[in-house]
């Protein structure tokens, strides 16, 4: 099952939860502890402390841009893999201005 761990009003969770429901994809939410020195589950994941994370089996997929992609990708229709596209094109135009994370 798919697990997306969150902060309850997180804008970047929602868009990930409107990309699996896109998809049509089942999958548990665990919600995160606000302060981000509590994320211990998220940080022995990711090495890091932010959300949302997306868990798909072996597949752990950190910052909401790459999440969507990577739903897109994995089980969107054709249309959605060209915005899948699309947002890997802008997350790598990103990486390389220097601009950072979420």
């Amino acid at each position: 099952m798919i697990l997306l761990y969150q902060l309850r009003k997180c804008p970047w969770a929602a868009a990930v939860r409107q990309t699996l429901a896109n998809v049509e994809q089942d999958y548990g939410v665990i919600q995160v502890p606000y302060d981000r020195s509590l994320r211990h589950e998220v940080r022995a994941m990711t090495g890091q402390e932010l959300t949302p994370v997306l868990v798909d089996g072996d597949v752990v997929v950190n910052e909401s841009r790459r999440a969507v992609a990577y739903l897109y990708e994995t089980y969107g229709n054709a249309r959605q893999h060209e915005r899948a596209q699309e947002l890997r094109d802008e997350i790598n135009a990103t990486a390389s201005a220097g601009d950072g994370e979420e």
